[in-house]
């Protein structure tokens, strides 16, 4: 394998010598380029080095993460985004399906994504999660990337209605009465629709609350906008309803 050319973006010193020792104990592959502390110097270094990957600290001295990424073009390199922040720019970064580490790292965790990192280098689909990226970023009809056998499709997370675990993955049923077949486990999704008013009312179903048409108890079935049906379990029936209520008056 070639020399994996890759710039450190970190403006706290200890913080970019970790990841350096991390890199140079564990990806032998690898060659730091350079290491900046800064929106500029990173786009001058990006520029000139012409890297294939880049660990990228969120907040900079003079701005942030995604300033750099506005300002090279093309972008022929691969992001592992860093943050000690767990805010809306981290639940962005989750959606989008991009490689991301908190920040004080566990080492673990931080070479697991680097790994990862490498493993898509040859990623088709990036430019679709940069670009999902930034959706989320920028407006407030949050994207998400579901994960097929062969590609990726991106979905506004109010097109879907209802989740169910399936052997091999989950299928999503969409508002136009569409599905899609995704290859990782509904659980890997609960997290990020949770956020979203997404509600886990079975071990097999995910519902979103905003989709809700009515609660049957005596049925246990809840009645989806689209029509279709959903069990919930019993004892997670007052929490759906508090839940409920609470998606109406916030909606």
């Amino acid at each position: 394998m070639k020399n994996i050319k890759t710039i450190i973006v970190e403006d706290d010193r200890f913080n970019a010598m970790a990841v350096s020792k991390v890199i140079e104990k564990h990806f032998p592959e690898i060659k730091i380029a350079a290491i900046c502390d800064s929106v500029q110097d990173a786009i001058h270094k990006i520029n000139h080095y012409q890297p294939d990957l880049l660990l990228l600290d969120i907040h900079l001295t003079d701005g942030t993460s995604f300033d750099i990424i506005r300002q090279v073009e093309p972008l022929n390199f691969k992001i592992v985004f860093m943050s000690a922040y767990h805010e809306y720019a981290v639940k962005a970064i989750q959606h989008a399906a991009v490689d991301f580490v908190f920040k004080p790292f566990d080492f673990n965790e931080l070479i697991t994504a680097i790994d990862k990192a490498i493993d898509e280098l040859n990623d088709q689909h990036y430019q679709l999660k940069i670009n999902t990226l930034f959706n989320n970023i920028e407006h407030n009809q949050p994207q998400i990337i579901l994960h097929g056998k062969e590609s990726l499709k991106v979905f506004n997370v109010n097109e879907i209605v209802w989740g169910k675990a399936i052997q091999g993955g989950a299928n999503f049923y969409m508002a136009d009465n569409s599905y899609f077949f995704a290859s990782k486990p509904l659980r890997r999704y609960e997290a990020m629709l949770t956020d979203h008013s997404f509600f886990r009312c079975h071990p097999h179903y995910l519902i979103n609350l905003n989709q809700v048409k009515e609660v049957t108890p005596e049925l246990q079935r809840i009645k989806m906008k689209t029509g279709d049906e959903v069990i919930y379990e019993h004892r997670r029936y007052n929490q759906l309803i508090d839940l409920l209520e609470l998606s109406r008056v916030y909606a």
